[in-house]
């Protein structure tokens, strides 16, 4: 399909400053901005994924397995703090299956989303209960913020991942089939790694993180799972401990075409030790 890709601009700004965002409002603060982002959609062509087994994580950041998961989509709404530790389990126990090398697999963080119908013209504040679409090119975190998180959700242990090897993983799929805003991710032997990637400054409520951003270029190739049913997981790879291993920058990109409902997903995120 034919559609846009939001890229941070190559702003001539990030030659003095370091990029940065905030997911709460600061208007209360005399001369405060939220972000130094400037957009830059860009048309591309986002195609059908043919052959999911293709996939390698190590090589373009991103896997599709198949495997049934039992989660109630209305559950994840009113009770997600009750059934995330079972929903967890499941997930930790497929990729244990998948990814017989991790030695030890810990979840810590459980997001839904869903889409607004006025999103992307209207994007809403901050929510509890779920988020809207990402739809900046993005990876979740940096080399440096998967420590940052690690930290964060796991206080005090530092002495256990001190010189350990470990992945930082992401795992989605929709909560109802639907072919509106799906995921789309990017071919990581595409990336000019050297050039595409912008380390972002992510300021939370409780937490200053660092992820990575995408500036445009051409060689990038684009992929999206078409028909992904609620069993279809997408697993990719946000950063690694020594900043080697391919990753999955991604986004969510409008379907001029799609007909299905708004679209409502969820995913785990991971650390996975080696």
């Amino acid at each position: 399909m034919e559609t846009r890709v939001r890229y941070l601009a190559r702003s001539p700004i990030f030659e003095t400053e370091k990029a940065f965002s905030t997911d709460f409002p600061v208007d209360h603060v005399e001369g405060a901005r939220r972000t130094n982002h400037e957009a830059d959609d860009r048309l591309m062509t986002v195609a059908a994924i043919q052959n999911p087994s293709q996939w390698k994580l190590d090589v373009h950041g991103f896997c599709l397995l198949h495997a049934e998961t039992h989660l109630d989509r209305n559950d994840v709404y009113t009770k997600k703090r009750e059934i995330q530790d079972a929903y967890w389990y499941q997930i930790e126990a497929i990729l244990h299956k998948h990814f017989p090398h991790y030695s030890r697999i810990e979840s810590y963080d459980l997001t839904v989303r869903k889409r607004d119908p006025e999103f992307p013209a209207i994007v809403r504040g901050y929510r509890d209960e779920y988020e809207q679409p990402s739809s900046t090119a993005h990876s979740d975190y940096s080399q440096k913020g998967g420590f940052l998180t690690l930290q964060h959700c796991f206080p005090g242990q530092d002495d256990y991942w001190k010189d350990k090897d470990f992945d930082m993983l992401n795992v989605w799929r929709p909560l109802t089939p639907t072919d509106d805003w799906p995921l789309a991710l990017c071919d990581y032997t595409t990336i000019d790694t050297e050039e595409d990637i912008r380390i972002n400054d992510a300021i939370r409520r409780d937490l200053v993180g660092e992820g990575s951003l995408l500036h445009h270029n051409e060689a990038h190739r684009w992929y999206y799972f078409k028909d992904q049913g609620v069993n279809d997981l997408i697993v990719f790879r946000n950063s690694d401990a020594y900043g080697k291993r391919a990753r999955g920058f991604h986004a969510a990109v409008s379907n001029p075409e799609a007909k299905g409902p708004l679209r409502e997903s969820v995913e785990v995120r991971l650390v996975a030790f080696y």
